[in-house]
């Protein structure tokens, strides 16, 4: 009984934290999405202390978000392409965001720390067209089955 009872909150504290990133993207586009961008920055950043020591890239990178919607438009689609794992200790995934314009890539990375997940890295880009038009053509000149 105690070793069921040991197993089962070994599970449930290693689920909370293998989602502690996801809370983090989704409170990020919480935010992004009713335009409280600099909030939204700020909360993908808080789990890494040590982005206080690059304010100036922190500030560029809320600057290029606050001009999407100008370049953009609205946000009309947030989905999740793909998480890709490299063992237990990081995480890579894969956001699709659709405006009216165009579709951007966001990507997050997390690495486990002892207290949880730690953001190692936040980006965004329009390359993902180009990515998947290369997709297609390999796929159609590949030999069907």
């Amino acid at each position: 009984m105690k070793f069921s009872i040991l197993l089962l909150t070994s599970l449930l504290s290693f689920n909370s934290m293998a989602y502690d990133y996801q809370t983090e993207i989704d409170e990020f586009f919480e935010l992004y999405q009713i335009g409280r961008i600099n909030e939204a920055v700020d909360s993908i950043y808080k789990s890494n202390e040590y982005v206080s020591s690059i304010p100036d890239q922190i500030i560029k990178v809320k600057n290029q978000l606050t001009s999407l919607k100008g370049l953009m438009g609205n946000v009309n689609n947030i989905g999740k392409l793909d998480t890709y794992t490299v063992g237990e200790y990081f995480v890579h995934i894969t956001y699709i965001v659709t405006y009216d314009r165009q579709p951007l890539r966001y990507e997050f990375q997390f690495f486990k720390v002892k207290e949880g997940w730690r953001i190692y890295s936040f980006s965004f880009d329009d390359k993902i067209t180009n990515e998947i038009k290369e997709l297609a053509r390999k796929s159609a000149m590949s030999p069907k089955k």
